[in-house]
């Protein structure tokens, strides 16, 4: 039986897939009038051609013509004043149409399709019209950019023997997968039996997965892509149950002794960028695990962006420096095949062996701000309060009253329960507190902005603090709050326009 883990599970994004998003809301510019009017008309794909046919002032009517007749084809566009509109398109013997009215002159419409063809669902690269001109854009360069694959196993795996699995949803509430030819395909249960499916311990997955035998080193990337996963797996394709309803998908479940990921090397890589809405943003991470060495170099070259982030050390001095390097209560969540994060490890988890690590030091910062004031500044805003009991009773640049619980163990392991609960102000200071705990300053306030402080003794983290050792600049994504005073490994660009390209370096 297959159970689907509400942490795992595709349907809640994790509290650090919900930063990242955030943060990358943040960089959202106003750009959907791009001045797209003199790029060349859209190029028609294969399996369909399209266009946008003008039926009046501010009126136009949207076409798609499928190659092989298809039993349904939607249509999404952004509208001037009412955001993402998705409609079933109109079957006119052979050629859908959507009549659009009420469009501003010189506006670009940002529109592309969701169309059936043998029984899967296929999402197409966004298009653009501006209305009053005629003038359209293509998918494709228009917003995609490509995801570039570097095998540095130094001859441990072929490319035939490196699997990359990409999830993501391209259409708001669909969970969609990338093909081996870079398009992407709506996740499907039935897949699980369909020819070419997956097996392992007597239950049939479908296969989501490709090599860089079959893909080549790059593919391109959705022009459109929320809570995308960049899933890479060595020897081995990753084996993904897809919920009878077809809107979730069960991630690999480091809890679960039964996984059927358990004995496969994988790490992974997160994103989300939506072209002309949202900036790029994505990282490498450790937050569940550390499986094998990943760099990702992103690259823009219109803003002079390039960064790189991960680790370059070889998979044997990652782990043997582990081992040599962290307290013995962190020491069994290192096996053959990954390290594990206290969040993702039963033994720091309720009832685990390990379920009390950092009691001690949450017991002492709860009673030192019982007798002292807590005041905490950052980002222009200041937080003050005093603890009673079990709570922390506080103000956000004197607004309020806000109430934080004290939290377990547990709670700072994952951020969450008691820190992640509540109105806006009491998760941003839950964040801070998670931070500070993971970091072992939560006693002195003016060392939670202070990144020379952080990790240098008492009750801490020892898995975050290892990964920032090995982390270029320092950085990782070791626990859901990481990103708090920058120490992650976040890549967000300035604008929402493609990246030149993102390259994922696989190392061992």
């Amino acid at each position: 039986m297959i159970t689907y883990s509400p942490a795992m599970s595709s349907r809640a994004p994790r509290p650090e897939v919900q930063r990242l998003v955030t943060a990358v809301l943040t960089a959202l510019l106003t750009v959907l009038a791009l001045g797209l009017a003199g790029a060349a008309p859209a190029k028609a794909a294969v399996d369909y051609t399209q266009g946008i046919t003008a039926t009046g002032s501010g009126s136009v009517q949207i076409w798609f013509k499928p190659t092989t007749p298809a039993s349904l084809v939607d249509v999404h566009y952004l509208s001037p004043s009412a955001g993402q509109q998705n409609f079933r398109m109109t079957n006119n013997a052979g050629t859908w149409q959507q009549n659009v009215s009420s469009l501003p002159n010189g506006f670009t419409l940002e529109y592309w399709f969701t169309y059936e063809k043998g029984g899967p669902l296929y999402d197409t690269p966004h298009f653009t019209y501006t209305v009053g001109t005629g003038q359209g854009g293509g998918g494709g360069g228009t917003g995609s950019f490509p995801i570039t694959f570097q095998n540095n196993t130094r001859g441990t795996y072929a490319n035939s023997q490196i699997y990359v699995t990409v999830l993501g949803q391209v259409t708001p509430g669909q969970w969609s997968y990338m093909k081996s030819d870079g398009t992407m395909t709506h996740i499907s249960h039935l897949d699980a039996n369909a020819p070419g499916h997956l097996t392992k311990n007597g239950v049939n997955y479908p296969n989501m997965s490709f090599t860089l035998a079959q893909s080549g080193t790059s593919v391109p990337s959705p022009t459109s892509i929320r809570g995308g996963r960049i899933y890479v797996s060595l020897g081995s394709p990753l084996y993904i149950p897809v919920s009878p309803d077809d809107q979730g998908w069960g991630g690999p479940d480091l809890r679960n002794p039964n996984d059927p990921n358990t004995d496969v090397y994988y790490d992974w890589y997160e994103y989300t960028y939506v072209f002309g809405q949202v900036a790029f943003g994505g990282n490498t991470t450790q937050v569940d695990q550390f499986g094998f060495p990943m760099t990702s170099r992103l690259t823009q070259t219109s803003s002079g962006y390039d960064t790189t982030r991960g680790i370059t050390l070889t998979r044997a001095q990652v782990m043997s420096q582990y081992a040599a390097s962290v307290g013995t209560a962190f020491k069994p969540l290192q096996n053959a095949y990954r390290i594990i994060a206290p969040r993702s490890s039963n033994s720091f988890l309720a009832g685990g062996s390990q379920a009390n690590h950092l009691e001690s030091t949450i017991d002492q910062t709860w009673s030192y701000y019982s007798a002292h004031p807590f005041e905490l500044t950052r980002l222009g805003e200041t937080f003050t309060g005093q603890v009673s009991g079990t709570t922390l009773t506080f103000t956000k640049n004197g607004a309020g009253p806000y109430t934080l619980h004290k939290p377990s163990s547990p709670d700072v392991m994952a951020c969450a329960g008691a820190l992640a609960s509540g109105s806006d102000p009491e998760k941003q200071l839950g964040a801070e507190f998670c931070a500070a705990f993971n970091r072992g300053v939560a006693l002195d306030t003016s060392a939670w902005y202070t990144p020379s402080t952080y990790y240098n003794g008492g009750v801490k983290n020892d898995y975050a603090a290892f990964m920032h050792t090995v982390g270029l600049d320092q950085r990782a994504y070791a626990f859901p709050y990481d990103d708090i005073n920058d120490q992650s490994s976040v890549q967000i660009l300035s604008n929402a326009n493609p990246p030149t390209g993102l390259t994922l370096g696989i190392g061992w």
